[in-house]
């Protein structure tokens, strides 16, 4: 599904900046000028090499990451100017982050996804949403796995049914694909991509590999803390566009920052 044009962005960032401290003096530039434009339905794949900021774009885009300088908005609201606690309602509700990071706990699949949402929905609206999540992504049958006996293959889904789970609105992927072969990366960005249709969520998946762009609705490139990222096209329109900053872009038009 491509941005509608009469709807606002889910996700807004305009010219944010961050850095972090290296030493006394210095500071390390992480994210340049970055803007964005990302809505519901909408899946945005964001390509870089290692040490290049995707954690740090996905932690500001989450509102757990102030920025130096710039605006988040989700949903046309400003997360810093939200108090901390509806900015935890924001997270915990509407936004879920993804990654490799293994549970705290090695204990069933199910049990792992539901255990954070107990406090939410109740034991049986949990349990309820984890059979349903693991079903959706196709590991149902893991759940009475425990993690440490899944392959690298079950474990990212596994990872991906905790963070659909709550059925966010928004869901930032980080490097979940990195140990997968290239048809397990085809098969978890179709997976993506049809959860994204089915459930109208936005998506923003960060990668140093090109296996998980398949499906995506436009590719950005980050480097050096620039994100080049083609602008939001309507439905008709091709996605899939690859810039790189400082070149060409593969499409027919010289790559753009998205719109604010």
């Amino acid at each position: 599904m491509g941005p509608q044009a009469l709807n606002p962005p889910l996700l807004s960032l305009t010219a944010t900046w961050l850095s972090y401290p290296r030493g006394r003096r210095h500071r390390v530039q992480v994210l340049t000028d970055v803007s964005l434009d990302l809505y519901a339905g909408e899946v945005l794949a964001v390509l870089a090499q290692r040490a290049q900021g995707k954690t740090s774009l996905l932690r500001v885009a989450a509102g757990m990451q102030r920025p130096d300088r710039g605006r988040v908005l989700f949903a046309e609201r400003d997360v810093w100017e939200l108090s901390d606690r509806a900015r935890s309602r924001l997270l915990r509700d509407e936004i879920a982050l993804v990654g490799r990071t293994p549970p705290q706990l090695d204990i069933p699949v199910l049990t792992s996804v539901a255990l954070p949402l107990l406090s939410i929905y109740g034991r049986r609206g949990a349990y309820q949403r984890a059979r349903r999540a693991l079903a959706d992504v196709g590991v149902e049958e893991c759940a009475r796995t425990h993690w440490s006996d899944l392959a690298d293959w079950e474990r990212a889904l596994v990872a991906f049914a905790g963070a659909v789970a709550r059925e966010p609105k928004l869901l930032l992927v980080d490097d979940l694909a990195a140990t997968l072969g290239l048809g397990e990366r085809d098969e978890l960005a179709g997976r993506l991509r049809e959860l994204a249709n089915e459930r109208d969520m936005a998506v923003l998946s960060c990668s140093d590999d090109a296996g998980l762009t398949s499906g995506s609705d436009r590719v950005a490139s980050l480097a050096d803390g620039v994100l080049v990222a083609p602008a939001p096209s309507p439905p008709a329109k091709p996605g899939n566009v690859i810039a790189f900053p400082g070149g060409r872009s593969r499409a027919d038009e010289p790559p753009r920052q998205a719109s604010s």
